[in-house]
């Protein structure tokens, strides 16, 4: 067993003595080092050990002998072995997601529910010290604060269970010497060598070139940054959550379901860093996510401090930020200003038979015209959208199929509202068509770039936004 990487399990507090792991196996390098390793250990700490291969359906006779690789070597060293086969390309035509996005939800449910199933202390992943270094300049490029520098934690959560990556710290080359002294194999995606995807560009490209002209050790140096980001940045969180939590006993602050506020007066005493540590407290209060709460939104936060009484600024996910005289407040939309039922603008019904037939022109017609959107009838592959059919209003976090380079993305909904000019406040009240989790018809403004109806097309749903 490699002591650095069983020094940094402990060091971490990845697993204890006697813990049950599931560990997500691809078969490639990373992941067959990082079960070799976890095997090792868990004859010294009693660790119970359970692999978990996910096919993901998108390069077949590929794929199918890396399933087999994986089930291979852990028949030969006793490895307990559960194999998830998904179709992955259908369900991402399915849910309007990317084949990344719909891959990466597969192989977390395949892990999560293997990892409740044996009541596991942790599931294990392979990330390793350039998939850090990669992620970091990835966050800091997009306009990340000290958050996105940590890049990826050595220990996170999500739904519940413990993430840890017992290997963040180790670099590929010595990945590759564990194994080769190890005698064990591997197997190589083929989708690694793709320039089609950021991170694979950034791993064929850009760190060559760091390595090469700016510093031979620029991937460890990246990793140390994000360290000391991540030490940084929960340090602030520590000093942020101990002054909102005193704020609240004192009454300058209030939290409530629907409506948070601080203290104008007190956020003023504080230092900037602490200021948007506060209110990075604050929002998640009111929104499960604060994926789409930029560094502009915080900021525009923090001027309001400056600004007059009954000046408001709009943020994503229906919130609103308004200067009292005494406070910063933040609130969900008014429930005494909700509209109507979204259902009441609508009407629908399925097309089948020779009716199908004669509406085949039409819709060919509507798909060509640039002002489609502005039509108030859209038509839609009823075979792909079955029950999960929606009417209402647009709710945080939504996002529409979009192609985009062409390829499938999901567009977050506000974005395509805050493009054709309307407010977060506006954008409330205009009702929406939905499939599940994503939008497919904004009325006048946007159709989705999925269900589209085709000669195999049995059933179509005709649509109609009947009023304004």
């Amino acid at each position: 067993m490699n002591k650095d990487i069983a020094s940094y399990i402990i060091e971490n507090d990845m697993l204890r003595t006697g813990d049950c792991v599931v560990a997500a196996v691809s078969g490639g390098a990373d992941s067959m080092c990082m079960l070799f390793c976890l095997s090792e250990l868990s004859a010294e700490m009693s660790l119970s050990l359970h692999a978990v291969h996910v096919n993901h359906g998108i390069r077949g006779a590929e794929a199918d002998g890396d399933e087999a690789f994986v089930k291979d070597y852990c028949a030969a060293h006793s490895i307990p072995f559960t194999s998830v086969q998904e179709d992955v390309p259908a369900i991402a035509q399915r849910d309007g997601k990317t084949l990344e996005e719909a891959a990466r939800e597969v192989r977390y449910n395949a892990l999560f529910k293997v990892a409740r199933e044996l009541n596991a202390s942790a599931v294990a992943l392979a990330h390793n010290q350039s998939d850090r270094a990669e992620t970091v300049l990835l966050n800091l490029l997009r306009g990340s604060g000290i958050t996105g520098g940590a890049g990826i934690r050595p220990v996170t959560y999500r739904n519940g269970i413990k993430l840890i990556r017992p290997l963040l710290e180790v670099s590929r080359t010595t990945i590759e010497e564990i194994l080769a002294g190890a005698g064990i194999s591997f197997r190589t995606d083929s989708t690694n060598f793709s320039g089609e995807h950021t991170r694979n560009r950034l791993r064929s490209m850009v760190f060559p070139l760091l390595t090469r002209e700016v510093n031979a050790r620029s991937v460890e140096h990246l990793c140390d940054f994000a360290q000391d980001m991540a030490e940084v940045s929960d340090l602030l969180e520590s000093y942020a959550q101990d002054i909102l939590e005193k704020a609240v006993a004192d009454g300058s602050a209030s939290l409530r379901t629907t409506e948070v506020s601080i203290g104008v007066k007190l956020m003023k005493s504080l230092p900037a860093a602490l200021r948007t540590g506060v209110i990075r407290l604050l929002i998640p209060k009111l929104t499960s996510s604060l994926k789409d709460i930029s560094r502009t939104h915080i900021s525009s936060i923090v001027a309001l401090l400056s600004a007059g009484t009954s000046k408001t600024v709009s943020l994503p996910y229906g919130l609103r930020a308004t200067r009292t005289r005494d406070d910063i407040m933040i609130c969900k939309a008014d429930a005494a200003e909700a509209a109507e039922p979204a259902e009441s603008f609508f009407e629908s019904k399925k097309v089948t038979g020779d009716a199908r037939e004669a509406l085949l022109t039409l819709i060919t017609t509507d798909a060509a015209d640039p002002f489609s959107n502005k039509n108030c009838t859209k038509w839609f592959d009823y075979d792909n959208i079955c029950e999960n059919l929606e009417f209402r209003y647009p709710k945080p976090g939504d996002t529409i199929p979009v192609k985009i380079g062409g390829r499938i993305c999901r567009k977050e909904v506000m974005k395509v509202f805050r493009e054709a000019g309307i407010t977060a406040k506006q954008a409330e009240k205009i009702p929406v068509v939905a499939c599940g989790d994503s939008v497919i018809w904004i009325p006048g403004i946007r159709r989705c770039d999925t269900h589209f109806v085709t000669p195999e097309t049995k059933t179509i749903m005709e649509i109609t936004r009947k009023r304004t």
